[in-house]
C-alpha cells in the first residue's frame, strides 16, 4: 500500500485553480488502495465535511454505482457485483491524537452538481485555531475512477 503526502504549497496552489475554492483541503487523489493524508489545517469551530469529488465524464449509472451513490434499491439493477469501488476509512488527527474516525457510508450520502459528483466519507467537529490532517485509506482498488479526476475536499458543513 502506498502512502501519499501532499505539502501545504501543493495543495493551496491547485485551490486556487479548482472551483471549489471554499473548501480548507482540495487535493487530487488516487483512489488505488493505500493511505492518503492532507496537508495541516486550521479550523474554527464548526462541522466538517470529508469527501471525494469526481467529475461527470462516464456514463452517468456506471459512475454512480462505482461510486456507491445510487439513490435506492432500484438503480442497483444497473450495477455489478463488483460496485462500488470507492471504499475507505478516515480518521481526522490533531498531532498524534485521533480527533474522530470512521468508514464511507453504505447509503447513498452524496450530492450531484452539473460537473461533479460528490461522495461523503464522514463528519468532525472542528475546535477553533486547532491543527488537523485527516487521513484516508482506500480499502477498494478504485483506480477505474482515476478517470475522472477524483479531488479530496474537506470543507465547512454547508458550504458544500
Amino acid at each position: 500500500m502506498a502512502t501519499l503526502f501532499l505539502d501545504r504549497a501543493s495543495a493551496r496552489s491547485h485551490k486556487d485553480q479548482h472551483p471549489n475554492r471554499h473548501s480548507d483541503v482540495d487535493m487530487p487523489v488516487s483512489l488505488a488502495v493505500g493511505t492518503v493524508r492532507t496537508p495541516e489545517f486550521s479550523t474554527v469551530a464548526l462541522w466538517y465535511d470529508v469527501m471525494v469529488q469526481v467529475e461527470k465524464p462516464l456514463p452517468f449509472m456506471q459512475i454512480t454505482c462505482m461510486m456507491g451513490v445510487v439513490g435506492g434499491p432500484i438503480d442497483l439493477k444497473y450495477c455489478s457485483s463488483n460496485d462500488p469501488l470507492l471504499q475507505a476509512e478516515w480518521t481526522v488527527w490533531d498531532g498524534e491524537h485521533i480527533v474522530d474516525h470512521g468508514s464511507i457510508p453504505n447509503r447513498c450520502a452524496c450530492k450531484f452538481e452539473d460537473k461533479y459528483i460528490y461522495k461523503f466519507l464522514g463528519s468532525f467537529a472542528g475546535e477553533a485555531s486547532k491543527k488537523y490532517v485527516v487521513e484516508v485509506k482506500f480499502t477498494k482498488d478504485g483506480t477505474p475512477l482515476n478517470a475522472v479526476n477524483p479531488h479530496l475536499l474537506v470543507i465547512q458543513h454547508g458550504k458544500n
